[in-house]
């Protein structure tokens, strides 16, 4: 991790709110890098001050700031300092973003903001970081595809590797979800984001979660003690 704007993306993989990362003017320079940490292999990993070499990239910008006569009023530089970082950061992004990349980040916004449903805007925070652009990127390939079980069950496997989806065949509207995984709240309510986003409304969805239920001739399925009934 090299500069500013990676800290952000660094944050936004672990759920650390844009707010709580503080960039702040290092003591020391480093020549060759832009943001310091005590362990420069593993990067940001909680929220809190990131070092900043300001005259890595941006010394036109932060070079008054840094002078010598603003000594005397240390918490305006460093508040100063962190709203520029910010705002230098954020251009950073926005000129790498392609026009999927906005679109995913409207739909966020309008998921966040109750157009999916309240339930849905509660449900949002149960994602984050690398899940989250999953989930957003294939209801980007739905809007030009159309509703689709595969895409929904290859967007299941992505985010969950040990999970199948069953359809019915015979009437496809009943839907068996086996997760492979032990059911939490925040499991669930990502299930249930995903079951309002992308199956329709007449589909009868049964969830399985740690459990598999049996079926005759599998024998993984059939051990005794490790398959539930349906």
């Amino acid at each position: 991790m090299n500069y500013m704007w990676e800290a952000l993306l660094r944050g936004y993989d672990l759920g650390i709110a844009e707010e709580d990362i503080r960039f702040v003017p290092s003591k020391t320079a480093n020549p060759y890098r832009e943001v310091f940490f005590d362990d420069m292999n593993a990067g940001l990993t909680a929220p809190g001050p990131v070092d900043v070499n300001a005259y890595y990239r941006y010394g036109a910008v932060f070079g008054p700031l840094l002078d010598e006569e603003m000594d005397g009023s240390p918490g305006m530089r460093d508040t100063l300092f962190d709203i520029l970082a910010h705002y230098l950061t954020r251009l950073d992004l926005r000129q790498g973003l392609c026009r999927a990349e906005y679109y995913a980040k409207f739909l966020r916004e309008d998921i966040w903001n109750g157009v999916f449903g309240k339930q849905n805007a509660r449900r949002l925070p149960f994602f984050a970081g690398p899940q989250a652009r999953l989930v957003l990127a294939a209801l980007l390939r739905m809007y030009k595809v159309g509703a689709s079980m595969k895409l929904f069950a290859s967007l299941l496997r992505e985010l969950y590797p040990n999970s199948i989806a069953y359809f019915d065949t015979e009437y496809g509207r009943e839907l068996l979800l086996y997760i492979g995984q032990k059911e939490t709240p925040e499991l669930r309510g990502r299930l249930e984001l995903l079951r309002d986003l992308f199956i329709p409304a007449d589909y009868d969805v049964k969830l399985f979660w740690d459990m598999h239920f049996g079926l005759i001739g599998t024998d993984e399925t059939m051990e005794i003690g490790q398959f539930m009934m349906f």
